[in-house]
């Protein structure tokens, strides 16, 4: 293999999809010298990738000047339902602000164009082999592309290279308040049918996301190309006995609800059918001497509330700030401002995404909060990133719905309120931890 050859950068950014090709443009169109680097050739799909955008993440593409496009392509989703059993929350936007499912092989190379326009260097198939350091901090790295190993420098190296982050790993970040999912999935392309813009039920919503008593979670969007995302995900205990019958155990799954059977009756699936049978859910140190990690590579959480794009592309704003200041203490304190930023939704979605959030407790609260404006519009400030998630619900109004609920003899409210209790008191006692350390940074 040749030797390598030096070429300098102010900044690497490994992984060219959502979260890096955003940091890429927020960088190049500040001046900096960017390398965009990504280990496929490009462009490609991501198929593990669900690719439900709220509303503001649609206003962060704006500011990436690909949003006007993304709408252009996409059908709006003006109406999310949330559906517990029978109890249902719409989170309702205004015209002229809405929700988008977009196929990542449509919106990926968006972004990857976007940054090669403002001045980023992007390479293909070049594979990230080795950290180069000057004593403990991180000045560049190793890369091969067709068969040339490069050796490539940069004030700061960022590993936006997603879940299993080669960048993470060389650079030795460590993992915190991880755990297993409790849930898999498995998910495909429809055409969309007549049923879907006729039936009158359907017509209620433009994207759905339920968990029936059976526990098992079925989604719906509406994607660009006039398709169809429709998925379930299962408690993982039902995982044996979807294998080697996956595809009955999926098209049975869909039949069993009366929604989804609408749109698979008379339907034939366009694409792959594609799965995640066991996910792992974590926050990584985000930046270290001359280092930093953005997107999946970085924090990765249970997507049933549909925010993990949004969030990779409000953490790469965020970063993009800290490395453009180019000091150490600013990569300090855009870790501790990410984990600040997400730790509430994290611990939420890792409530709702167990199999024992599906009971009659939170069923209560689905009824509370679709049957109060009020509510409805702190919901809508939490998926805007604006509340804490655990803040839509007032105690005091869960108190009084709850003493109501018992006083009708709902005493089936009573063991997940303990477990309930339990799991809020120990978020409790991390987020006052998570405030120490903000305060340190300043």
């Amino acid at each position: 293999m040749p030797e390598p050859t030096v070429t300098r950068f102010d900044t690497i950014v490994v992984g060219a999809r959502i979260a890096g090709a955003a940091l890429a443009i927020r960088l190049a169109r500040a001046g900096q010298r960017v390398l965009l680097l990504d280990a496929d050739r490009l462009p490609s799909d991501q198929p593990l990738s669900t690719h439900y955008i709220h509303a503001i993440g649609v206003d962060w593409l704006d500011e990436l000047g690909v949003g006007a496009r993304v709408r252009e392509l996409s059908p709006p989703a003006y109406v999310s339902r949330l559906q517990m059993y029978d109890a249902a929350i719409d989170i309702v936007y205004q015209r002229g602000r809405a929700g988008c499912c977009i196929r990542r092989s449509v919106l990926d190379p968006l972004l990857q164009n976007a940054a090669v326009a403002a001045g980023a260097e992007l390479r293909d198939r070049s594979q990230v082999v080795e950290l180069v350091r000057d004593a403990d901090r991180v000045v560049g790295v190793e890369v091969v592309s067709s068969g040339v190993k490069q050796r490539v420098y940069a004030h700061t190296v960022v590993g936006a290279d997603g879940r299993d982050s080669t960048i993470a790993r060389l650079a030795g970040a460590k993992e915190y308040w991880a755990y297993a999912a409790l849930r898999f999935a498995y998910w495909a392309y429809w055409p969309v049918t007549r049923a879907w813009t006729q039936d009158a039920e359907l017509a209620s919503f433009d994207a759905l996301v339920t968990f029936p008593r059976d526990k098992a979670g079925r989604f719906v969007f509406h994607a660009d190309g006039d398709l169809l995302l429709l998925g379930v995900t299962p408690p993982l205990s039902e995982l044996g006995a979807w294998r080697g019958n996956v595809e009955a155990a999926y098209l049975r799954a869909l039949r069993s609800l009366p929604a989804t059977a609408k749109l698979v009756e008379n339907n034939q699936r366009v694409s792959n059918l594609v799965g995640i049978k066991k996910a792992r859910f974590f926050f990584r140190d985000a930046a270290g001497p001359g280092f930093a990690l953005v997107g999946d590579a970085g924090l990765h959480k249970d997507p049933t509330m549909g925010l993990g794009i949004s969030d990779a592309l409000r953490d790469a704003r965020t970063l993009a700030a800290a490395i453009l200041d180019g000091s150490e203490r600013a990569l300090a304190r855009y870790h501790v401002q990410r984990d600040a930023a997400s730790f509430d939704l994290f611990h939420f979605t890792r409530d709702v995404g167990d199999p024992a959030s599906i009971n009659d407790l939170t069923r209560m609260v689905f009824e509370l909060v679709g049957s109060r404006a009020d509510l409805l519009s702190r919901l809508a400030r939490s998926v805007d990133r604006e509340l804490s998630p655990y803040a839509i619900v007032p105690e005091a109004a869960l108190l009084r719905q709850l003493v109501g609920g018992l006083a009708r003899g709902r005493f089936s409210l009573l063991a997940p309120l303990l477990g309930t209790s339990i799991r809020t008191a120990r978020v409790d006692a991390w987020r006052r931890e998570l405030m120490l350390r903000l305060a340190r940074v300043g």
